[in-house]
C-alpha cells in the first residue's frame, strides 16, 4: 500500500467514503472498493483503519478531519495522547528537536510548549505524512526535515532547550530488540554529542530494558519515568542533563500509571529509598488484597510500597501482593475484597471453588504456570472472580478467592 508524496491530502470522492465507512470493516472494505478518478482504495483502507486503531489511542488526530494516516506498523509504534501529554508536561523552552519524529504523536503536544520545534525523520513519506499533519493541527512553529538523528545531530549548531530521542527498537529483519545498544540510532555512540546540544535530553525506551542498565550506560540521567497507560506498562523515560551530579542510589523514579478517566496513579521513590524500606508480613491474608501497578512492579518498589502504606502487610518477600484490614482507597494499583482462601488440599479446593465455572486466574510465586493449575482446577477464563495463587510468608501455598473493588 502506497501513498504518493506529493498527492497527500484526499480529494472530496475519498474524504466522503472515508466518512462513510468509519466503522467498516476493513477487509470487506477491500473487496468492495475499486480504483477510479478521484478515487485510491488503497489510501481510502488506510484512512478508516488509521482512525479505527486511533479513535481511543489518539482522539485529537482521530477527530481531526485532514489528518492523513500513514502505514499500520507506524500507528502501533507511536505514542497514545495520554503518554504524549505526559511528556509534554516534562518539558518547555525556546526550542525543541525530536530525532526520530516517526508519526509525530509526541512532537505535536510537546512542540506547544516551544517558541520553535523540529521534527526529524529519516523516513520520506512518512516526513511528508507529518508535515501535512502538523499543518492540519494548527501547528505553525513547526519545521521538518527529512534525514537521520545522526546527520542531524551533527549538523546542529548551538543548544537547544530539549531534544526528544525514542530510537527504533527492530534489528535488520524486524525483530524487536530492548537493549540500547541494539537501538538505532544507538544512543550508547551519541549519549556526549546529545548532552552538549541540549540543556534536556528526553530518551523513551522500551519497558522491556532493563532499568539498572540503561542509567549505567547513559551518562546524564537526572530522572526515571516508567509510565503505564490503565495497568499495561507503556515507556520507559531517561531524563538526561548535561549537569546532573547525582549518585544512582539518589535518582528520583517516578512511577505513573495513567487511567481512563483522566486520573493517575504515582508513587515517586529512589533506589536508597527502597534499599532502606522495610516490609511487614502477614501470617494470613486480611480483609484487603492490592497488587501494584505496572510501573511500580517495573520499578521493583516492592518495600516502599509497604512503607508509604502503614496499614499494609506483604503475604511473601516474594510474592509482591499486599493485603490489609481496612481498604486503602487511594493505592496505586488493583484492589480486591478477599473473599475467602483455601490451601490445595483436596477438600479446601472443592468448598472454594463451589458454584465456580469461571475466574480470572493468577499466580503469584507459586509452583505452577496458569495454564497447568487452570486445569487442574478445571475452569475457565473470565466473569467476575479473581482467583490468586501465591506463597504465603510462612512457606505455604494458597488459592485466594477475591472480588475485584
Amino acid at each position: 500500500m502506497s501513498l504518493e508524496i506529493d498527492n497527500i491530502s484526499l480529494s472530496s470522492e475519498e474524504k466522503l467514503i472515508v466518512e462513510q465507512n468509519l466503522s467498516a470493516d476493513v477487509a470487506k472494505l477491500a473487496l468492495q472498493l475499486k480504483p477510479k478518478p478521484n478515487v485510491r482504495p488503497e489510501v481510502i483502507l488506510r484512512q478508516v483503519d488509521g482512525y479505527q486503531h486511533m479513535k481511543t489511542k489518539c482522539p485529537t488526530w482521530a477527530e481531526n478531519p485532514s489528518i492523513v494516516f500513514p502505514r499500520k506498523i507506524s500507528l502501533e509504534q507511536c505514542s497514545s495522547q495520554a503518554t504524549a501529554e505526559y511528556k509534554a508536561a516534562l518539558c518547555m523552552g525556546e526550542s525543541l528537536v525530536d530525532l526520530t519524529g516517526g508519526m509525530g504523536v509526541d512532537f505535536s503536544f510537546m512542540s506547544r510548549n516551544f517558541t520553535k520545534a523540529t521534527y526529524v525523520e529519516m523516513n520520506e513519506e512518512l516526513c511528508a505524512i507529518s508535515t501535512h499533519n502538523f499543518k492540519a493541527l494548527g501547528l505553525d512553529n513547526v519545521n521538518t526535515i527529512s534525514t537521520t538523528a545522526e546527520e542531524y545531530l551533527n549538523s546542529m549548531d548551538g543548544r537547544v532547550s530539549c531534544i526528544m530521542i525514542d530510537p527504533a527498537r527492530r534489528d535488520g529483519v524486524g525483530r524487536k530488540t530492548v537493549k540500547i545498544s541494539d537501538c538505532t540510532p544507538d544512543l550508547t555512540l551519541i549519549c556526549d554529542s546529545l548532552l552538549e546540544k541540549a540543556d534536556k535530553v528526553i530518551v523513551k525506551l522500551s519497558p522491556m530494558l532493563d532499568i539498572s542498565e540503561a542509567i549505567t550506560t547513559l551518562k546524564g540521567v537526572s530522572e526515571i519515568h516508567i509510565l503505564s497507560v490503565n495497568g499495561e506498562c507503556k515507556e520507559l523515560l531517561l531524563i538526561l542533563t548535561p549537569t546532573s551530579s547525582l549518585p544512582l542510589s539518589l535518582l528520583p523514579i517516578h512511577t505513573v500509571n495513567l487511567l481512563k478517566d483522566g486520573q493517575r496513579e504515582s508513587l515517586t521513590f529512589t533506589p536508597n529509598e527502597e534499599k532502606s524500606a522495610f516490609s511487614r508480613f502477614a501470617i494470613t491474608p486480611r480483609m484487603y488484597l492490592y497488587e501494584p501497578n505496572a510501573s511500580i512492579l517495573k520499578a521493583g518498589a516492592f518495600r516502599t510500597v509497604s512503607t508509604r502504606y502503614e496499614e499494609l502487610y506483604k503475604l511473601h518477600v516474594n510474592t509482591h501482593l499486599y493485603t490489609s484490614d481496612e481498604i486503602i482507597p487511594d493505592f496505586p494499583g488493583r484492589k480486591f475484597e478477599v473473599c475467602s482462601w483455601s490451601t490445595l488440599t483436596q477438600g479446601d479446593l472443592q468448598i472454594l471453588l463451589r458454584n465456580i465455572k469461571k475466574a480470572n486466574l493468577s499466580v503469584r510465586n507459586f509452583p505452577m504456570t496458569v495454564e497447568k493449575l487452570r486445569a487442574k482446577l478445571k475452569i475457565q477464563e473470565g466473569g467476575d472472580v479473581y482467583l490468586f495463587a501465591v506463597t504465603l510468608s510462612d512457606g505455604k501455598k494458597v488459592i485466594l478467592r477475591c472480588k475485584k473493588i
